[in-house]
């Protein structure tokens, strides 16, 4: 039962644990909002859904836009697309690129790559937590802690990190997981050695004394 108890802190404090780290994340390093960079942007062709309502009084009567290849060929080298100006009657005049979207996505791939570093220097932080903390549920806490959260990290943000940048993050955190693993390990070691050399040495008070009572 004591054991179930501390696995069950640990558990706990793992996920207290994550959920605090990202809504701090999400409270004070808030993502981009898509509004905020494509403001009424809508992808109409040369002949335009009329943006007024069949009752306004005004007649329409639009020419169709030529887009030339040039205009599209930089469009997708930008990553746009075409949009279009419209005067005071509705109709299309002028053909552009619209690259909000492209922004948009830059801004935001920017953020969640930084949002997984924050995720895997907090995970390593806690795992090094977990091995200098003694109290045995605290620690074993705070190690699934900091693995979880680097599973985190990975989940929500592989596909838009640089497979070098992956690699080195990846072999970085394997590495210093490897070390803690042995100094894990070491300090376990040193523990029951300890403990052995102190039930030897009682055993030899307890034969002494018995022998000074013979």
């Amino acid at each position: 039962m004591v054991n179930l108890r501390k696995w069950v802190l640990a558990l706990a404090i793992a996920l207290v644990f994550n959920l605090f780290i990202n809504y701090g994340i999400s409270v004070f390093y808030k993502a981009p909002q898509y509004n905020d960079f494509c403001q009424d942007q809508f992808r109409q062709g040369p002949y335009p859904a009329k943006p007024y309502p069949a009752e306004f009084p005004i007649q329409q009567n639009c020419s169709a836009i030529e887009v030339s290849e040039a205009l599209q060929g930089n469009c997708t080298t930008q990553r746009g697309y075409i949009a279009y100006k419209y005067n005071t009657t509705g109709c299309a005049t002028e053909a552009y690129c619209e690259t909000c979207q492209a922004r948009f996505e830059d801004v935001n791939n920017k953020r969640n790559s930084n949002v997984f570093v924050i995720l895997v220097v907090f995970g390593v932080i806690a795992i090094m937590a977990g091995i200098v903390v003694k109290a045995e549920a605290v620690a074993n806490g705070f190690l699934f802690g900091g693995v979880l959260s680097i599973i985190i990290a990975a989940i929500r943000n592989w596909g838009q990190l640089q497979d070098v940048f992956k690699f080195v993050i990846l072999g970085v955190v394997l590495a210093l997981l490897i070390w803690i693993g042995y100094k894990k390990s070491g300090l376990s070691g040193n523990k029951s050695e300890t403990q052995h050399e102190l039930q030897r040495q009682s055993r030899q008070k307890k034969a002494i004394k018995g022998k000074r009572k013979q």
